[in-house]
């Protein structure tokens, strides 16, 4: 990595559900013509959905599925950061890291060797949503404080959705941080300027919020909330005419994923049925139906499909649920509702 230097990276950070995605599509439609940019996506589950998401914004992306960036140490994320950078040459990175993950660690790898000369970490854009401002599991779960503690620029998203408390409560929220306060914007949809990637990055002192200076302060050893156990049906890249169902366990949440066949369909109305009917945290995905490719996107009890363009070829639908660890019964009741959603791919329109 000695040929290359200074890269401008970005931290993408953010609870499940605010729009993080969303968010770095509308900064790759900023990237200037001729600019190589490069993605890292990290995932709660070890499907990757978001990367799927991102298929069709002609960018240079990895895929870390199944973990948090937080395990910086873990060889899939050396190698996963390493390959972007030799073999894609980017002129910018933004990394997405997984809605539970410990951004502190990041930021304090990516700015030591062997990175420290290679990368140019600048503004750590972190995604919120101002509603979360009420809820004791936001508000107590130092994820979510860790993330907006190292804010440099800090989007209220889905602003449109607030009521006058939502905004009054973010007011309060931003005149109680400590300075240096990070730049607050409400966006709707994830919009962004191109000129926020360039702000530096601010100066706390080494002052970090006190989760993440606890999690500094161990060496990043992971404590019993970080454990991540993993149950496998199949290696995700092995029989490809099978569907792949793997669990994911971590910092409180449950995780499910569904690779399917190539081809694969659902009836549209009884899917749009079991996903609005779904209360867990977290559900997205890519699916093909009977009325062509739909996005899945749920979160908190609100959303639900998205019409979307047709992925590349070859894409296989995917589906990635989250809920609280107490509804683990409520995983297998999705497992069996996809299963009779399922459709005949021949009555489909790709």
């Amino acid at each position: 990595m000695t040929t290359h230097h200074d890269i401008p990276t970005h931290l993408v950070t953010g609870f499940l559900g605010v729009g993080k995605t969303t968010t770095i599509r509308q900064l790759l439609a900023l990237r200037p013509e001729g600019e190589h940019w490069a993605v890292l996506v990290n995932e709660f589950g070890e499907i990757g959905v978001d990367g799927g998401l991102l298929a069709d914004t002609g960018v240079a992306l990895e895929e870390i599925p199944g973990g948090c960036l937080c395990c910086v140490s873990a060889q899939m994320f050396t190698v996963g950061l390493n390959r972007l950078i030799r073999s894609r040459h980017p002129d910018r990175i933004l990394i997405e890291p997984t809605g539970l993950g410990h951004p502190a660690e990041i930021i304090r790898t990516l700015t030591q060797p062997p990175y420290d000369g290679v990368l140019d970490l600048r503004a750590t854009i972190t995604v919120m949503d101002a509603r979360h401002l009420s809820s004791p599991r936001h508000r107590e779960h130092p994820n979510w404080n860790d993330q907006i503690a190292l804010a440099d620029v800090l989007l209220a998203n889905k602003a449109d959705l607030y009521s006058e408390a939502d905004r009054e409560a973010l007011q309060a929220f931003v005149a109680a941080v400590p300075p240096p306060r990070p730049l607050v914007v409400e966006t709707t949809q994830g919009r962004v300027e191109s000129a926020w990637l360039d702000r530096p990055r601010l100066e706390r002192g080494g002052a970090l919020f006190p989760e993440a200076r606890a999690f500094l302060s161990a060496g990043g050893q992971h404590d019993h909330a970080h454990d991540h156990d993993h149950g496998h049906d199949h290696a995700p890249h092995e029989h490809g005419d099978e569907p792949v169902t793997i669990d994911t366990r971590g910092d409180g949440y449950l995780g499910r994923s569904w690779l399917l066949p190539e081809g694969q369909a659902f009836d549209h109305a009884a899917l749009e049925a079991l996903v609005s009917g779904f209360t867990g945290e977290r559900l997205k995905g890519l699916v093909l139906t009977d009325q062509g490719w739909q996005r899945v996107n749920r979160v908190d009890g609100e959303g639900g499909l998205e019409t979307m363009k047709a992925p590349p070829a070859g894409t296989r639908p995917r589906i990635e649920a989250i809920l609280p660890e107490t509804d683990a019964q409520a995983l297998d009741t999705l497992d069996h509702a996809l299963q009779q959603a399922r459709t005949d791919p021949r009555h489909t329109t790709q």
